[in-house]
């Protein structure tokens, strides 16, 4: 294949994806899919459409498309993938233009998901490389299981750092580019023309994202590029023995413990159902104790300048354990202990950002 052919399909990903957002970010289409003005985790000034989801689909599909005689192998990987993705993405959509899908629906649709992908490609958590864990995947149905509340629950991991602008894309983003090196270190060639093509799509929704902010992900954006993670991450070292199941894991850490420590944060310290949204995520505290303070008067575009500010500082939080995990993709010990590590770190500020001042959490 020539070095234009090669490029072909991100290009026309990126073009394509940046074209469908920019349309539905323009004064013709902004007022379809407006995400609410109301709610605890509100941090932008303005309306914005919340349907940037849609060029992230259309560009995925374009340049799988664009594979189809070039590489075939690709484009049949990837039309799998999407065709999975589409019961968690299709129910994010519909609540991103009526906001009336209820999370337990939307949680249901990322477990159909994760089925799918058992049943059409026949793959899952097939190891671990922990004792305990890999004893039990011989058990029937544990396979199932744990796949099932990988998938489920890293796809709406991203969702719940999707709170300000270019956070959860631009996370994305380093762990595309992360799990691209570790598929090159063993010569997966598919799997790294994969994660870039999805990683130049998501730059394509990313212009018109950070930082100003003109669209968002929505649910729907959220849920596909986390999909796409989750599954080119088990991918990986199900093709690629060689490659621990924890390297993925590392790489996708600040969502996961950013998951965890809600689920705990709601259902234990302030005895809220766990599908309860509140405002005290370790982004949405940066946010307000540090570049936001209550009680200061600011400009929208200030506002809107901090906002962008904040997921900076998460993009270099999630660039350093993607780094670990490329350097010790083999090592499975060290890649525990670096998720513990960042447990730790995850904690320790969050309990600086607490601490900095004393507020009312009710």
């Amino acid at each position: 294949m020539s070095s234009l052919g090669f490029v072909i399909p991100y290009l026309a990903g990126f073009l394509i994806c940046a074209f469908c957002v920019g349309l539905l970010a323009s004064p013709i289409l902004a007022k379809l899919g407006l995400d609410k003005q109301s709610g605890i985790q509100k941090v932008h000034t303005r309306p914005t459409s919340r349907l940037g989801g849609i060029g992230i689909f259309v560009g995925l599909c374009a340049g799988i498309y664009l594979n189809k005689e070039t590489l075939p192998n690709d484009a049949i990987l990837g039309l799998c993938l999407l065709l999975c993705s589409l019961p968690v993405f299709i129910s994010g959509l519909i609540e991103d233009l009526t906001h009336k899908v209820h999370p337990t629906t939307r949680l249901l649709m990322a477990i159909l998901s994760a089925l799918l992908i058992l049943w059409i490609l026949r793959f899952g958590v097939q190891r671990t490389d922990i004792a305990v864990f890999d004893f039990l995947l011989r058990l029937p149905f544990f396979m199932t299981l744990l796949t099932i509340l990988v998938v489920s629950g890293f796809t709406n991991a991203i969702n719940i750092i999707d709170g300000f602008h270019g956070l959860a894309s631009g996370c994305v983003m380093i762990m595309l580019l992360t799990l691209a090196a570790i598929s090159y270190n063993v010569e997966d060639l598919t799997l790294v023309r994969l994660c870039l093509l999805t990683f130049f799509v998501t730059l394509g929704f990313s212009i018109w994202n950070w930082p100003f902010g003109k669209i968002f992900l929505g649910d729907a954006g959220a849920y596909l590029i986390g999909f796409c993670v989750v599954e080119l991450g088990l991918l990986i070292p199900y093709r690629s023995p060689e490659i621990s199941p924890m390297a993925p894991v590392l790489v996708g850490i600040y969502p996961l413990v950013e998951t965890v420590f809600s689920m705990y944060r709601r259902k234990f310290v302030r005895t809220h159902p766990l599908n309860h949204p509140d405002a005290l995520h370790l982004h949405t505290m940066l946010y307000r104790r540090v570049f936001s303070p209550k009680g200061q008067h600011v400009s929208a575009r200030a506002k809107n300048f901090s906002n962008a500010r904040v997921s900076v500082v998460f993009w270099i939080l999630t660039a350093v354990p993607c780094i670990l995990a490329w350097i010790f993709a083999q090592n499975t010990t060290v890649l525990l202990l670096c998720m513990g590590g960042f447990a730790l770190l995850y904690a320790s500020i969050y309990r600086r950002l607490v601490y900095f001042k004393i507020q009312n959490w009710k």
